[in-house]
């Protein structure tokens, strides 16, 4: 997807240029997509490049929730980019004091759903590293792990 020179050239923009310009591009992206599998996965794409937006430049929590439901909304197709969305919703813990416990939540559901992939996923280690470099960033203790 052309997604990526587009954050590059709105490197600069606010957030309403970002979004709005990312929204508008989703039409076009949407008329060339076959099915609605395609549709589905261009409309997730977009609602988490526009995420990765608000998390860069200083929203406010009005435009940054809007963005954080969208990609709720739409759902998640990998354990992976729900960990990713988890992620960059805790990193904003300092800038949102009062979701932090929201963010924390977030991300230990994330943790849970990584635990839950097979031991030699290709990606499993990644993911967990990244959760817990994060938790310590905001200095939050790792939920009790549940034994069986």
């Amino acid at each position: 997807m052309a997604s990526g020179r587009l954050h590059l050239s709105l490197s600069k923009a606010s957030f309403a240029e970002f979004e709005r310009t990312f929204l508008a591009h989703q039409l076009s992206w949407l008329r060339a997509a076959k099915t609605p599998k395609e549709r589905l996965t261009l409309k997730r794409r977009t609602a988490e490049d526009i995420l990765l937006g608000a998390y860069g430049r200083d929203c406010t929590w009005k435009e940054f929730s809007r963005a954080l439901r969208r990609t709720a909304k739409l759902g998640y197709d990998t354990v992976g980019r729900r960990a990713h969305v988890a992620c960059l919703f805790a990193m904003t813990a300092n800038q949102f004091p009062d979701q932090a416990d929201r963010a924390r939540r977030k991300l230990d559901e994330a943790e849970r759903r990584v635990r839950l992939l097979r031991r030699d996923h290709p990606t499993r280690m990644e993911f967990l590293e990244e959760i817990s470099h994060i938790r310590r960033m905001a200095r939050w203790k790792a939920p009790a792990r549940r034994t069986r």
